[in-house]
């Protein structure tokens, strides 16, 4: 697998994302505005990618999302980017476990078992080794 390393919070919430420093990251002298999202759907994956060795945010970085179909389900698959601020939305993904990868360039990072579709958002910050 490609080097890569990411930090992350998965957690439950009603649009309010667990500060950075809650989680024990180092904030080096950036700071995010994040537009609000998330707006008038059930349920929403929130994610905000990162370089590792900058905190600069990561844009235009490839993330898939893939539903693990259990017997009989059909696959679910989200594709999208993160945008100039690092950040990526998917809205109303179907209840179940999802494998999500992301990637940039020449490093990715791939995560399996999130549970997702719950009502309120789940926010995913994710650190990314660029090389």
């Amino acid at each position: 697998m490609l080097a890569a390393s990411a930090v992350l919070g998965l957690s439950a919430c009603a649009g309010v994302s667990p500060s950075p420093l809650d989680q024990g990251l180092l904030v080096r002298d950036t700071a995010s505005l994040l537009a609000p999202r998330c707006v008038g759907v059930d349920s929403c994956l929130l994610g905000h990618v990162t370089d590792t060795a900058t905190a600069a945010p990561v844009a235009k970085a490839s993330v898939f999302l893939e539903r693990e179909a259990a017997d009989g389900e059909a696959k679910v698959k989200f594709t999208t980017l993160t945008d100039e601020q690092g950040v990526f939305t998917v809205s109303d993904p179907p209840p179940g476990s999802y494998r999500m990868a992301i990637y940039k360039e020449a490093s990715g990072i791939e995560l399996m078992g999130m549970q997702l579709g719950k009502a309120g958002t789940t926010v995913v910050p994710v650190r990314l080794v660029i090389q």
